[in-house]
């Protein structure tokens, strides 16, 4: 049966007009979500820690970062001077202190556990980026960056954000690393303080190659949670913030702005949730 908006009468579902009113304002079914029950669950229950963590005002004030030149304005040729500025910036979007945190950039082929002075076990050198805690022999923490990233701002910007939301929950004493949703949790973060655009988008990628003979496609993963995750934190993100007409939602890859538009549209129809209303 559809119900019509303009009056409330039900109608069959073949009904184009409302046969009480004649009107064709129907209200459409709430819309399927792409994540489990309890992945929606376990999301909205870590948005109310973050909150209770860091307060609603803290949150509420943070910007949207977006894939603009007005947020990353410097000039980027892939370089390390390039890359610390990058870092840097996205340093103050997080409200972290740069000087605080040793940067670095490695290669895969390189023997992390004697560069970084840690337990090989700790160091993956297919990682994206690695962070250090802080130890006697090194009083700051390392945020290293792979050098395949390198070529792909956003993957930079998503990677600079994950490893920051490390120093931010582990390194400010907020987790454990025996929680076993710590990194599904480091990515949520960076969606909580404005980071989303970039850490989402880079979640699964497509890319084109070719050559002399030959062409395709592949693909690429990067961080933990997965784009139909991602797509719901952004959707609690906009329904925390009240935000009906995100603009920033134009910047979403294509799979990832038809997730996101299902779950935004599952909230603007009255969806049930357990988040909480934070902005009027």
């Amino acid at each position: 049966m559809k119900t019509c908006v303009n009056c409330g009468w039900r109608n069959h579902d073949s009904a184009e007009h409302c046969s009480e009113c004649g009107k064709n304002e129907f209200d459409s079914p709430l819309p399927n979500l792409p994540v489990s029950s309890n992945e929606k669950e376990w999301i909205e229950t870590s948005y109310r820690w973050l909150i209770n963590e860091f307060g609603a005002e803290y949150f509420l004030n943070r910007r949207t970062i977006l894939p603009e030149q007005s947020f990353f304005p410097d000039k980027y040729v892939a370089t390390q001077d390039c890359v610390l500025k990058v870092a840097a910036r996205v340093c103050a979007y997080m409200d972290v202190d740069p000087q605080a945190i040793e940067f670095d950039i490695f290669s895969g082929d390189e023997d992390l556990a004697a560069k970084y002075d840690v337990k090989s076990a700790s160091s993956n050198p297919a990682a994206a980026g690695l962070y250090y805690h802080p130890s006697d022999s090194r009083p700051r923490p390392i945020v290293a960056i792979n050098n395949s990233n390198l070529k792909n701002p956003t993957n930079l910007v998503a990677t600079i954000a994950h490893e920051l939301g490390h120093v931010i929950l582990l390194g400010g004493g907020r987790i454990s690393r025996d929680d076993k949703h710590h990194e599904d949790l480091t990515d949520l973060i960076t969606v909580f303080l404005g980071m989303g655009i970039f850490t989402a988008n880079a979640a699964f990628q497509f890319r084109q190659w070719q050559s002399h003979s030959r062409q395709g496609w592949n693909t690429s993963r990067l961080g933990y949670l997965s784009e139909e995750k991602f797509a719901y934190a952004l959707a609690c993100y906009a329904r925390l913030r009240t935000e009906t007409k995100p603009d920033w939602a134009k910047y979403l890859s294509m799979n990832l702005g038809a997730h996101f538009k299902q779950c935004h549209k599952y909230f603007l129809k009255g969806g049930e949730t357990n988040l909480p209303i934070l902005k009027t």
